[in-house]
Parts: structure tokens; C-alpha cells; sequence
């Protein structure tokens, strides 16, 4: 029997499967159903009895061991396999081995492989995607994702699976930026070329489907054409805005399919948390502001060593013990996804942002979640508190901590999460926050007391000179406004002073212009 397997540096390869195959095969030949043996997947080395099927998966998650040519644990006499002409056993070159059937041992006495296991790959997510399963997390992902692992692209090939060479595409496709229509007519060539390759996706709304599948997918929620309110939860089933009264489907002929006005799409984050302590190395970076962080005085190289950062801590202890509670930041804007500016369209996506990782990692453009995809054409504007629902839901039930498997330690912990930031433009902010950000009283800081003017047909903001310092000299310069400027600078509002004055807003959401006009 081939043994070339045993040395494969991809576990989930075609070839490595079926070798796995031929092995158990050659075992279940001479061991029962319900008999238990030793394990020679990397990890177990032959020291440890499990049943058969464990095995089996053991050796499909962590590999063969290298070292284990002679298969004398496994029924097979010595002078079955791997010996030479001369009677010598046979082992690749690479392999500083000395030609025991046990395997070496590290320092400590614990029994490892020769070789390293290198990088981790679709081995590595699949390996920690099978420990979180064992726990209770991540459902059918693993399953999933192993069937496809299995998957040949083709008859007879070693080289590639479905899995990768999919993961090869979509990678292509992203970074080059190819378009949609661009893809489909790249995949309608190959799959029309290479019909020797059953496994070879026709359509990019194939490998979605797939992706749907791995949990990549989003949820669709219907909106009311006004904005007036989300057909989700308690309204998911109505015909008619709960609000407004209006229809929730466009004027279609009978017998097609009903067509919502607006689709908001979501994608659930909280999975989307849960799997990056899913992965050891993300679990290990989550820790690193508060393990491998060096605050330095008076200089800020990481958002934890700002004053929100600190000042969040302090208000609330419970939430700092436990390092792996994340802190994001939330960011919106709108944009024209067509690329033309004579278009009048805006799309709005919500992104978020965990500020825990490194530096280098913060901001890193693979390290955004994209939470929601507020459709348009026109802004959400103070309706924007509609869309997110959702994601607050979501947020408030993060507060309160969600079970989730931390593979660093092997065990559950309760995750918790907190925004601490907005990040966007000026305009955004009004839109965020649902308070003006123009006109008269369009400084955030002022409020009730605005430090703006009129100066012919514009708006001037020229009384900010109640920031500066009581003995700075220009608050006695009249080249300002033609006065002296005495007043103190405006006081900050509580944070329940900010919600009572929440509670008196009356604001009836939406757009329907059948609606009453609220006065200024």
C-alpha cells in the first residue's frame, strides 16, 4: 500500500482522504465495530485508545503521524511493510528518526511528532471549528465544511479540493475587483471548457449558496417604503406597515412573486463575534490590550490608552475583568455603489469595528464586519434608529453576556461586548445620532447655549472664544465681534439630563408625505 500520504504537508488534499480511507479500511479488517484502539493521528501518537470512528476523525483533522510506518499497533507484522531489499526500514530522507515505533519525546516527556505541522490552514479552521462543535458552538459548520473538504474537484485529483479551489477564486475576485457579471462569464468559460470537472461552480450565485451554507450568509428583513418601521419580529408576517398602514409589497401581476418596496439586509453578529474565539490565534490577539500592551505616559499608540477607553473602564469594573470583553466601534456612511455621480442613489452599510486586537490589526480592512446594508435611494436621515433594531438587539444582548467557546482555554465563557465609538463625517453624526447638526444650532458642543450669528445670507460660528483659557488674550481682542468675551464655556450635559430630554422628543418615524408636517 502507498504510504506517500503519511508525509503530506495538506491533510484535507484528496490524496491525504483517501489514503485515511485505505488505513481505516485496513483496520476495520482486523479490528470490530465496538473494539477500541490506539490512535496514531499527530496528537495521540499511539498513547491513547478510542473507537474507531474517533480515530477515523482524529487522523482527518490532525494528520498521520510521521513516524508511524510500521503499523505493528494496527494488526501488520513487521515484515509486512516498509522494509528495503536488505531487510532495512524504509523513511524519506528529511525524517531524523531513529526507528522505534514510539514516537520521540519533547522536553517535558510528553510524546510529538518529528515534523512541524507548519501552517495551519483549511487544517487549522477545521480543527478549531471541531473543537467549538464538541462544545456546542458553531451548529452544522463543521459538518459542513468537512463534506466539503472531502470534496474532489475532479476524478482522480490529488492536488485540489472543491473547497480550496473555490476559496482561490473568490479570492481572485475580490482582490482584482471583478465584477459580478464578469465572474459568471469567467466561470460559464471554465465550467464550458473543462467538462471534466463536475465540481466547478457555474455561477458566482452558486458559490453564494456555498457560502450561505459555511455561515457566511445574512438575514433579509422587509421595510416599509416610508421607513417607517421593519417587518421583523412581532410584524414579520403583516401585509401593512404597523405605522403608516401602507402596503408592504409593490403592485405585482397574480400569481408571481411578491416583491417587498425595500430589503434591509443584516448579517448576525453575533456568530460573526463568536467565531473569532472560535480560532486561537484571533482568541490570543482579543487578549492583547490588556496581556501584551505597553502603556507609555502621555502617548497614545492604541485606543485603549485614550480617555473614553479609560473612563469606560472605570464606570464599569464588572465588564473589565474579563479581557475578552470586545470594544467596537460603529461607522456609516453613504455612498453611490454604481460609481456615477450623476446617479441619484445612496446605499448605506454599517460597519463594525473590535478595537481589542493589535494596532496593526485595528484597522485593518479584513479585521471589518459589515453588520447592516441600509438600501436606498435617498438617505435613512432620522429614520436611521429603524434600520438598526437589529443590530441594537443584538448589542443589548451582548451587554448582557452570550455563551461562547474560547479555543485558547478549552472552555466556555460568557462574551460581552460595548460600543465605544462612532466614527463618521459631520452630516453622518446628525444621522447617527438623530440630534441637528445645521443651522443655528448645529455645534454639538454649545447646545443650548449656540455660539453662532447670522452674517448676511450664511451662518457664522465666531463666540468659541468661551473655550479658551479665562486669561487668554484673545478673549479681550474686539476683532472678533467688536466685544470682549466674558462668558464661561458651556457646561456638558449629564447622561440623564441627555435621556430625559430623549424621553420629551415626539417624533413620528418616516416619510410618507400623507404624514402631518412637524413645526421647526
Amino acid at each position: 500500500m502507498d504510504r506517500s500520504w503519511i508525509y503530506n504537508s495538506e491533510p484535507f488534499l484528496p490524496a491525504f482522504l483517501c489514503g485515511v480511507q485505505q488505513f481505516m479500511e485496513h483496520v476495520r479488517a482486523r479490528f470490530s465495530a465496538d473494539e477500541k484502539i490506539k490512535c496514531p493521528c499527530r496528537k495521540c501518537l499511539n498513547h491513547i485508545d478510542k473507537s474507531l470512528d474517533d480515530v477515523h476523525e482524529d487522523i482527518e483533522l490532525n494528520g498521520m503521524s510521521r513516524c508511524y510506518t510500521r503499523w505493528v499497533y494496527h494488526g501488520e507484522e513487521e515484515t509486512d511493510v516498509g522494509q528495503d531489499e536488505d531487510g532495512e526500514l524504509v523513511v524519506p530522507e528529511d525524517m531524523s528518526w531513529d526507528g522505534n515505533d514510539q514516537a520521540p519525546l519533547d522536553e517535558e516527556g510528553q510524546a510529538k511528532d518529528v515534523l512541524d505541522d507548519g501552517a495551519r490552514g483549511v487544517q487549522g479552521l477545521i480543527q478549531d471549528l471541531c473543537d467549538a462543535a464538541s462544545h456546542g458552538f458553531g451548529g452544522n459548520l463543521y459538518k459542513e465544511i468537512m463534506e466539503e473538504a472531502k470534496r474532489e474537484l475532479y476524478l482522480g485529483c490529488t492536488e485540489e479540493s472543491r473547497l480550496s479551489f473555490i476559496i482561490e477564486l473568490l479570492h481572485i475576485k475580490v482582490y482584482n475587483r471583478i465584477t459580478t457579471s464578469g465572474f459568471d462569464t469567467m466561470l460559464e468559460l471554465l465550467s464550458s471548457s473543462l467538462k471534466n470537472v463536475p465540481g466547478l461552480p457555474k455561477s458566482y450565485k452558486e458559490m453564494k449558496a456555498l457560502l450561505r451554507k459555511l455561515g457566511f450568509g445574512y438575514v433579509s428583513i422587509d421595510v416599509c417604503k416610508f421607513d417607517c418601521a421593519l417587518f421583523w419580529k412581532d410584524h414579520e408576517a403583516d401585509d401593512h406597515c404597523p405605522v403608516c398602514g401602507f402596503t408592504r409589497w409593490k403592485v405585482n401581476k397574480e400569481g408571481r412573486k411578491k416583491v417587498a418596496h425595500k430589503v434591509l439586509r443584516y448579517f448576525p453578529i453575533i456568530p460573526h463575534l463568536q467565531r473569532l474565539f472560535m480560532s486561537k490565534q484571533r482568541a490570543q490577539y482579543a487578549r492583547w490590550h490588556k496581556e501584551k500592551r505597553v502603556p507609555v505616559e502621555n502617548e497614545m499608540r492604541h485606543p485603549a490608552d485614550g480617555e473614553a477607553w479609560k473612563d469606560f473602564d472605570d464606570t464599569f469594573k464588572s465588564f473589565v475583568d474579563d479581557p475578552r470583553s470586545l470594544r467596537l466601534a460603529i461607522a456609516s456612511d453613504g455612498f453611490n455603489p454604481f460609481g456615477q455621480m450623476s446617479n441619484s442613489y445612496s446605499i448605506w452599510p454599517v460597519i463594525v469595528v473590535p478595537y481589542n486586537f493589535p494596532p496593526w490589526m485595528c484597522m485593518d480592512q479584513s479585521n471589518y464586519m459589515l453588520a447592516l446594508l441600509i438600501p436606498g435611494k435617498k438617505s435613512p436621515g432620522k429614520d436611521f434608529h429603524v434600520f438598526m433594531q437589529p443590530l441594537i438587539a443584538d448589542m443589548i444582548e451582548l451587554w448582557k453576556g452570550v455563551k461562547t467557546y474560547d479555543a485558547v482555554e478549552g472552555k466556555d465563557f460568557s462574551l460581552r461586548a460595548a460600543i465605544l465609538w462612532g466614527i463618521h463625517d459631520y452630516p453622518a453624526l446628525g444621522t447617527m445620532s438623530g440630534r441637528t447638526t445645521r443651522g443655528y444650532f448645529a455645534c454639538v458642543h454649545c447646545d443650548e447655549n449656540p455660539c453662532s450669528c447670522g452674517l448676511r445670507n450664511k451662518i457664522g460660528f465666531l463666540d468659541h472664544r468661551r473655550f479658551l483659557p479665562n486669561d487668554h488674550t484673545w478673549r479681550k481682542n474686539k476683532s472678533f465681534n467688536g466685544r470682549h468675551e466674558k462668558r464661561e464655556k458651556p457646561r456638558k450635559f449629564s447622561a440623564d439630563e441627555v435621556m430625559a430630554r430623549l424621553n420629551e422628543v415626539c417624533y413620528v418615524p418616516g416619510k410618507n408625505p400623507d404624514k402631518p408636517k412637524s413645526r421647526k
